[in-house]
């Protein structure tokens, strides 16, 4: 049942305005400065920094000295619980005021379709899973331009933690390829994180980042902005 499943997301032409692939989205490389004062981190427990000091916020804090980072992370959040949050208004002030806005969310949309409807449930429902997510994310990006059109915004993919070994490990690869597809618009900037699910001594507990795993997110996010072509004044200055 699985593989026959996967097979036809292999083969399947996903069309439609909220499931075309979201453009890659890079700004073009312009060499403009930015000066960041105020970071707000928002989305679920890897965006909280579970299980560490204080997540990726301790690295924002060397890697900007003199910012603000407010870290606005929850855990267990979904992309609607997310999405709610943004509409309620309580984040107004702190997301108006940010120069980066720095966004991780949808790990609990498949985590939660998982444990509601298992492995091969997950793989039948996921296009769906999938719209709503695009759907969210679209209305997140609106909002957060709405309150502030300057800022950056700036949203790190989906890693795949599973081990390689795993039974599953082919197929979750498949679905976070696709659901990577979901994430960006023209003028969000991606942070690729594929490149720490290759590193197995990184992981807390299979879901969530160490140390040293905040620290490899932090780092590939200096290395998006900055091939972005994106000049960022605190960190180029660091020695």
């Amino acid at each position: 049942m699985i593989e026959r499943e996967v097979l036809r997301l292999k083969n399947k032409s996903l069309t439609g305005a909220l499931l075309t692939k979201a453009p890659l989205n890079k700004i073009k490389k312009r060499k403009k400065e930015y000066s960041i004062e105020t970071i707000v981190i928002i989305g679920d427990s890897v965006a909280y920094g579970y299980g560490t000091k204080e997540g990726i916020s301790r690295y924002l804090k060397t890697s900007f000295p003199g910012s603000r980072v407010i870290n606005l992370g929850i855990n267990g959040l979904t992309s609607d619980g997310l999405g709610a949050k943004l509409k309620s208004g309580s984040w107004d002030l702190q997301i108006a005021s940010a120069d980066l806005v720095l966004i991780n969310i949808g790990g609990n949309d498949l985590l939660q379709g998982f444990r509601k409807l298992g492995t091969a449930g997950l793989v039948r429902n996921f296009k769906a899973i999938r719209v709503n997510y695009r759907k969210n994310l679209l209305e997140m990006y609106a909002k957060l331009r709405e309150l502030n059109p300057e800022m950056l915004i700036v949203q790190n993919d989906l890693y795949n933690s599973m081990k390689k070994e795993h039974q599953y490990w082919g197929l979750t690869k498949l679905l976070y390829r696709r659901w990577n597809r979901a994430i960006g618009e023209r003028g969000v900037i991606i942070s690729k994180t594929n490149k720490m699910g290759k590193n197995p001594g990184i992981w807390l507990d299979g879901i969530h980042p160490n140390e040293e795993g905040y620290k490899l997110m932090h780092e590939l996010l200096i290395d998006t902005l900055s091939s972005t072509g994106i000049v960022l004044a605190q960190h180029s200055n660091k020695k």
